[in-house]
């Protein structure tokens, strides 16, 4: 059946915010909780909320992927541990749970796009935590869906689009990599297959990969970006190895999307319609 109403954890997030904007647009009661007044760390917290929701959507995550390194209990306990007790919590209550993870579980040296039924093999602190958080929730033995999305860009955030049209007014010319390859991901079309999937007759179970259609570089994909824009600031391709970060990112995001597309009924837009859609509501 049909969920009346949804709990909404990390509500004022990039996803968290558009979910709640979808959810109440197709009349779905939300209750919306993040930081300061809910840390999913806590237990009592995080039990208090458990049970009074019907459903819930986790979005809260520790997504600071350089910090990540420097701070992997931190990370561990928000994406990982606290979303173990979060299942244990919802197994008790008889509660469902769809949690949100990421393409950082995967190395990124697979050829062909990842299947759900790929091993992860994550290569930062970020995605060790997301994935160990999507093994926990598994172990608590609750109703669960896990939807992995990529390259996620949003209103409410900061995130790759917001940089670089920032660093276009900074800079007199910018480099960006063309060896990391994947499908720029709205989050508000990231909602509304959400709200989907709350409004199917039976809640989904299980492991779904969620992108826009299509794959591109980072480089590939600012060039579109800015001619869509007007902006004129030159854009030289570089490597990712020419940038020293902490951590380590997957160079190929592909997700394969069949399996979600088939649960949905539907096709996922193209990135190219899901950025012309973003660009044309900032």
């Amino acid at each position: 059946m049909a969920f009346k109403s949804a709990t909404i954890l990390g509500g004022r997030g990039m996803l968290g915010s558009d979910l709640q904007r979808e959810a109440a647009h197709r009349g779905l009661a939300v209750q919306v909780y993040d930081m300061p007044e809910l840390d999913i760390t806590d237990d009592n917290q995080l039990n208090t909320v458990v049970s009074d929701s019907e459903v819930i959507v986790n979005c809260a995550a520790y997504t600071n992927v350089e910090k990540a390194e420097s701070e992997p209990d931190l990370a561990n306990q928000v994406n990982g541990y606290a979303v173990g007790r979060l299942g244990q919590m919802a197994k008790e209550a008889n509660v469902p749970v769809l949690h949100i993870s990421t393409d950082f579980v995967f190395d990124g040296t697979q050829e062909t796009p990842y299947v759900e039924t790929d091993e992860p093999n994550p290569v930062s602190v970020y995605g060790s935590s997301k994935l160990l958080g999507e093994k926990l929730l598994t172990e608590s033995g609750c109703d669960n869906c896990i939807i992995r999305v990529q390259w996620t860009y949003g209103k409410n955030g900061v995130n790759f689009i917001t940089k670089i049209l920032e660093a276009a007014k900074m800079r007199d010319s910018l480099k960006v990599v063309d060896d990391q390859i994947g499908s720029p991901t709205h989050t508000m079309e990231a909602a509304k297959a959400i709200c989907d999937c709350l409004h199917l007759p039976k809640f989904p179970q299980g492991l779904y990969h969620f992108a826009a259609a299509e794959f591109v570089s980072r480089y590939e994909m600012t060039h579109y970006l800015f001619e869509k824009q007007g902006i004129t600031t030159p854009v030289h391709p570089c490597k990712t190895s020419d940038f020293k970060t902490a951590a380590q990112r997957p160079l190929s995001s592909r997700f394969h999307c069949e399996k979600i597309e088939a649960l949905l009924g539907r096709n996922i837009p193209t990135w190219q319609e899901m950025l012309n859609n973003y660009l044309e509501k900032i």
